[in-house]
């Protein structure tokens, strides 16, 4: 008994059995936190490089960019021995312009923090993309009354909530719209485009006759009746070196227009580039229908509203970016539901010189005079070509709303100004309508992803 109280062999083992005991866990506990802090690392850096690779992609949808993202995430992605990935996703968000993603690791089941929240990573992208302008140039003729101006409005708003963004940095997306029947309602800046006019004397004298300036008109008719007609705040097209061109109005004003009681100046002002989605949807509203067409200027005014020589016009936030500018599109929409037949000649709708100028109204309303510029048809076509030309480089969508049946004439204007024929839409119902403008939607947030 003596010799066993002073053996001390057994010490060390009791002394180390002890210390075990206290740090096996705290090491297993230190290796669990190394392996989760190795795995967070692993994690972030593959959830990265997956958000990085989906918001390249063109993707404008949350399927798309799901699918895309989870497939990168796989293989990219190291697992320490034992994790598990339990759930990630990848959503679009801000009209598209970014990726968010999120992703989730559950350690090894043998490990001590196995009952604890996996290991939780995000990531954020913006994607590359553009600036984009767009001018929607749309029919408010006469032949537009009823439900197809109520399929129009809709398909018209839709695309403005789709378009235009609710983020505007670090790219912007700016709509215009420009109304359009026998002429483009200007408002308040036709005094500025077409110059002001003068209070015409009485009884009516000249300049006042034949000769555009006025507050009132009397011209020479077809019909060979002298009668008088008020100025309007719309406009008709300019004549001369740069009728279809988008030089200044400074120096190259547009022309005025005088019209019949029976075929008014349009009610709905043109309203410019906005990315204020309300400004734009109450803007929609005022449509009403009504006139003939002249559908070439609306063209021309589509083209004057994303031009940087008409910028000094409007305020500056609605001013378009100069031709060449980086990471930015021009963008005309350009719907009709017939043929263009309205020109001017010396602010009166036209003496008719071919099957489709100046066929609205009677010839005591029509000016003596051809159009100089030519027939709605062929003008709509020299500004299209001019428009798509570099350096403009301005692309074309074109709508024909064939609601009343097929019209060939309409065909042909809309399939020779659109860019190609990927960029023309013929839809003859209500429904159809809204779908291509959803289409076009669908297409110019791709354009502002790309690059």
């Amino acid at each position: 008994m003596s010799r066993a109280l002073r053996d001390r062999r057994g010490v060390s083992a009791v002394a180390f059995a002890i210390t075990f005991a206290v740090l096996a866990p705290m090491s297993l506990g230190l290796f669990d936190v190394y392996q989760a802090n190795e795995q967070h690392g692993k994690l972030q850096d593959a959830l990265d490089a997956a958000t990085l690779y989906a918001a390249r992609s063109s993707a404008t949808d949350n399927p798309t960019i799901n699918s895309i993202g989870s497939k990168a995430l796989a293989a990219n992605l190291q697992l320490v021995p034992g994790a598990t990935l339990t759930s990630s996703s990848f959503t679009l968000v801000n009209n598209n312009t970014q990726v968010q993603a999120q992703a989730a690791v559950q350690l090894s089941a043998f490990s001590p923090m196995a009952g604890h929240s996996p290991v939780q990573v995000s990531s954020e992208v913006t994607r590359n993309g553009n600036n984009i302008e767009v001018a929607m140039v749309l029919d408010n003729t006469g032949s537009m009354a009823g439900s197809p101006l109520s399929s129009l409005q809709s398909a018209a708003n839709q695309l403005i909530d789709l378009v235009v963004s609710n983020t505007q940095t670090p790219f912007y997306s700016k709509i215009a719209v420009v109304p359009y029947s026998n002429a483009v309602n200007v408002g308040a800046y036709a005094a500025t485009v077409r110059g002001v006019p003068i209070t015409a004397p009485s009884p009516i004298a000249a300049p006042c006759i034949d000769l555009p300036g006025c507050t009132k008109m009397k011209f020479t008719t077809a019909s060979g009746s002298p009668p008088t007609f008020n100025v309007s705040s719309c406009v008709s097209e300019r004549t001369g070196a740069q009728a279809f061109t988008d030089a200044s109005y400074n120096g190259a004003p547009v022309g005025w227009v005088y019209p019949a009681a029976d075929n008014p100046c349009i009610g709905a002002t043109i309203q410019p580039l906005s990315s204020n989605k309300t400004t734009l949807h109450n803007m929609i509203g005022t449509l009403t229908a009504g006139g003939s067409t002249a559908g070439h200027i609306g063209v021309a005014w589509g083209w004057y509203m994303l031009s940087p020589n008409w910028g000094g016009l409007f305020p500056s936030g609605s001013q378009g970016a100069a031709y060449g500018t980086p990471n930015t599109l021009k963008v005309v929409i350009l719907m009709t539901d017939g043929a263009f037949n309205t020109a001017y000649c010396k602010g009166a709708i036209s003496n008719p010189s071919s099957a489709t100028d100046g066929s609205s109204g009677g010839s005591n309303e029509h000016a003596a005079c051809a159009s100089p510029n030519g027939d709605s048809f062929t003008q709509a076509q020299s500004l299209c070509s001019a428009m798509k030309a570099a350096p403009n480089n301005v692309i074309i969508y074109t709508v024909g709303f064939l609601h009343g049946g097929a019209d060939p004439q309409a065909q042909a204007i809309l399939a020779n100004c659109a860019t190609d024929a990927a960029h023309a839409y013929l839809p003859t119902t209500g429904a159809a309508l809204q779908v291509a403008f959803q289409a076009i939607a669908a297409d110019l947030n791709k354009l502002r992803i790309s690059h």
